[in-house]
C-alpha cells in the first residue's frame, strides 16, 4: 500500500504535472488519475490555486499555470539582480575606503 500523501504534497504534484504539461494542460480526471486521488479533491486544490491566480482553465477544460505563476520566476530574477547591485555598491564603498 503506497504511502498517505498529504493536501500540501498533492498540490504540489499538481503545479508539477502542470508544468510538464504546459501545452495541452489537463483534465481534472488526468490530474487525479496522475495524482492517485479524487477529483473532488483535484476539484479543491485547483479552486485554492485559481483563487491564487496560479492556474487558469480553457474553454475545453483543461487547467494550465497562469502567466501569473510563471511571472514569479521573473520576480526571483529581479530580486537577484537587485541584490547583485547593491553588493557591488557596497564592495566599491569598501574599495574606496581601502586607498
Amino acid at each position: 500500500m503506497g504511502e498517505k500523501v498529504n493536501s500540501q504534497e498533492r498540490i504540489l504534484s499538481e503545479v508539477k504535472l502542470l508544468c510538464k504539461s504546459h501545452i495541452t494542460g489537463l483534465t481534472n480526471k488526468e490530474l487525479a488519475a496522475q495524482v492517485g486521488t479524487s477529483q473532488a479533491n483535484i476539484c479543491r486544490d485547483l479552486d485554492i490555486l485559481q483563487n491564487a491566480e496560479w492556474v487558469v482553465r480553457d474553454t475545453k477544460g483543461r487547467w494550465r499555470l497562469s502567466p501569473s505563476f510563471g511571472g514569479l520566476a521573473g520576480q526571483i530574477a529581479k530580486s537577484y539582480q537587485k541584490s547583485k547591485l547593491l553588493l557591488l555598491e557596497e564592495e566599491e564603498k569598501y574599495l574606496s575606503a581601502m586607498q
